[in-house]
């Protein structure tokens, strides 16, 4: 599937990676997203996959109402829409020569299976010698080279306590001695480090490119999540060595040198900042001018807003649960407020901008009814007028649907050969 397929064909579709053939070995989802990022820049990409099971996310929630099994998982349609799925086993001697043929023609290998490749003695220089542009990059919790420290057993959990992240995320709290420090509970760790990878494999393929020569690249989860941490390094770069978790008393109103309020409204909440007078001037001013806004005591410099902020919030609640988030959003905004409503996945959905730049894609599963994805965070257009793809009609690769376009088309196998391997538990 090209990314022609995805756009009318009147449109001038732009592919930046077209022509860079991308194999995906691993078990992963950094790396998946990774390979992910790059099909959606035009790469062509081939995702292996464990004969018989396929990826472990074919069987990981949410999945699609009413698609048949197997066919019904969001979160693989998600990460790997696009790419081709080709069934194979490396661990097999024939396994491992077919990998070897299939990297003769391919410019990039994205793996998790670090230590696996080492031990089938097919690391990165070895595979140079087959293919002397080819990068290889290597997309891990840990280094491959990680110290007597690396754990055997590990979460995205875990290792963000461990990189230190939760700790500076999930702060502060009121009772940190009955409040633990949880934090990233979703996948935003492992998505954070796909983009660091595609990153990376951009780097990689263009230094290929320029001098001919391949590189051997290693993404460590654990890296991507310490360089995270701007704020507590550079305070323990000036003398701070007490970092606690605990709320002190107004800590929290302050945001960028200005008051904050999270206020109910009759379908949510909205956030406000009114950081300026003349901006909470403007705000009192939309909300009638009631009397409590005159007490120059309460609230007539930032300091006196600052010490009666609860007053404040309870006093302005008044008025905002009379209201919905989008009439209050949309007042504040005429008056020159900020001001934007608290959004769920249904508010994300149904936001007028990100639906006019195209953000949704489109996904056709076996369900029926066509769902929606997030797609690029980003658009790019040339100077000609060619695009990249969105708003796209994606749909997810079923398990070794490209085994014949690979092993027959590409590699050369009969039919017969392949069977036989398929019956072996190779493809």
């Amino acid at each position: 599937m090209s990314a022609a397929d995805f756009v009318s064909p009147a449109r001038v579709v732009a592919a930046p990676l077209a022509g860079v053939r991308v194999i995906e070995w691993s078990d992963a989802m950094p790396a998946a997203f990774c390979a992910r990022v790059l099909r959606d820049l035009g790469a062509q990409v081939l995702k292996l996959e464990p004969p018989g099971t396929g990826d472990t996310l074919r069987r990981t929630g949410p999945f699609a109402p009413n698609a048949p099994y197997g066919e019904d998982a969001a979160l693989f349609a998600y990460l790997n829409h696009g790419k081709e799925s080709a069934t194979l086993d490396p661990s097999h001697r024939q396994g491992a020569a077919l990998l070897r043929r299939l990297v003769e023609s391919a410019d990039l290998l994205i793996t998790s299976n670090t230590s696996r490749l080492a031990e089938l003695q097919l690391d990165g220089d070895t595979l140079r010698h087959i293919q002397p542009a080819l990068v290889t990059l290597s997309v891990t919790p840990w280094a491959t080279h990680a110290g007597p420290d690396a754990p055997s057993a590990y979460t995205d959990f875990t290792l963000t306590h461990h990189a230190g992240y939760a700790f500076h995320q999930a702060r502060p709290v009121h009772a940190p001695d009955q409040q633990a420090p949880v934090a990233c509970a979703d996948r935003e760790v492992a998505l954070a480090t796909g983009v660091a990878a595609a990153n990376a494999a951009l780097w990689g393929l263009l230094e290929a490119q320029m001098n001919g020569e391949g590189r051997s690249i290693e993404c460590a989860e654990l890296d991507v999540i310490a360089h995270l941490l701007i704020e507590p390094v550079a305070d323990h770069g000036r003398g701070e060595r007490s970092f606690s978790r605990l709320r002190e008393e107004l800590q929290g109103t302050e945001v960028a040198g200005g008051l904050i309020w999270l206020l109910p409204c009759k379908d949510g909440f909205v956030m406000i900042s009114p950081r300026e007078q003349h901006q909470w001037e403007r705000w009192v001013e939309l909300l009638g001018n009631p009397a409590w806004s005159r007490d120059e005591t309460l609230c007539g410099e930032r300091t006196a807003r600052n010490e009666n902020w609860m007053i404040l919030q309870d006093e302005m609640s008044k008025w905002t649960r009379e209201h919905s988030r989008a009439d209050v959003f949309e007042r504040a905004q005429a008056a020159r407020v900020a001001c934007f409503p608290v959004s769920g996945a249904r508010d994300l959905l149904d936001n007028a901008q990100l639906n006019a730049r195209g953000f949704f894609d489109r996904w056709q599963c076996a369900g029926g009814t066509p769902l929606s994805m997030p797609g690029l965070p980003f658009a790019m257009r040339t100077t000609s007028g060619a695009e990249l793809p969105r708003a796209r009609d994606v749909v997810s690769p079923a398990l070794g649907s490209a085994n014949r376009a690979v092993f027959e088309e590409r590699l050369g196998l009969s039919p017969d050969e392949v069977e036989s391997l398929r019956r072996h538990g190779v493809v």
